[in-house]
């Protein structure tokens, strides 16, 4: 598999923007969902957190990730 390239500052400040406005969503979410007795409400807030933390390991690792590091990512090497 081909080394995939390091993404550059402006690529991960949007990546970083990405997980901080998933996370705020997620947790914005649970609160509504939590005060107003919606289980849906959490249930998709909990996927926008989940979605948020793939963003934060796009920032972290510098790069986007491979589809083995989305569904099984202890997994991935």
């Amino acid at each position: 598999m081909a080394i995939r390239s390091k993404l550059s500052r402006v690529n991960r400040a949007i990546a970083l923007a990405l997980a901080v406005v998933w996370l705020g969503a997620g947790g914005v979410g649970i609160v509504l969902g939590l005060i107003h007795g919606q289980l849906l409400l959490v249930v998709i807030a909990l996927f926008a957190i989940s979605y948020a933390v793939l963003w934060f390991r796009v920032v972290a690792r510098s790069r986007l990730l491979t589809w083995r590091e989305l569904i099984a990512p202890w997994r991935a090497q």
